[in-house]
């Protein structure tokens, strides 16, 4: 089992939010489906450094997630990338050690509020 840590960016337009929810279209439902794609089946879980409303965008979410085998970081990135849609982009994968925990780990969040007039 290979712990990762994994920056991604995205447009929240179409997305409700970051959790999965029933019936819903989810930043955190795309990539586990993704990454139990790549796992053939397995399910994979992943845990974010927080949570989003509806419609929200993020330039720099971390998660983190057990993958069951090894793959290099690089590798991870850009198989993810691969199975990504257009509004979710992988930019950085490491590997970490087990004890990394997106949300517990984090050492601080910024956010940037625009409101239109």
């Amino acid at each position: 089992m290979t712990h990762y840590k994994v920056t991604l960016a995205y447009d929240g337009t179409n997305f409700a939010g970051y959790q999965v929810q029933p019936k819903q279209r989810t930043v955190q439902g795309v990539l586990q489906k993704a990454l139990t794609k790549m796992t053939k089946g397995q399910p994979v879980h992943v845990d974010g450094s927080g949570r989003t409303d509806s419609g929200v965008h993020a330039l720099g979410q971390v998660i983190s997630f057990d993958y069951p085998g090894n793959i290099p970081a690089e590798s991870m990135l850009k198989a993810m990338n691969s199975l990504m849609p257009l509004d979710i982009e992988i930019l950085k994968a490491e590997i970490v050690d087990a004890d990394f925990h997106a949300r517990y780990s984090a050492k601080g969040k910024r956010y940037l509020y625009r409101v239109a007039p």
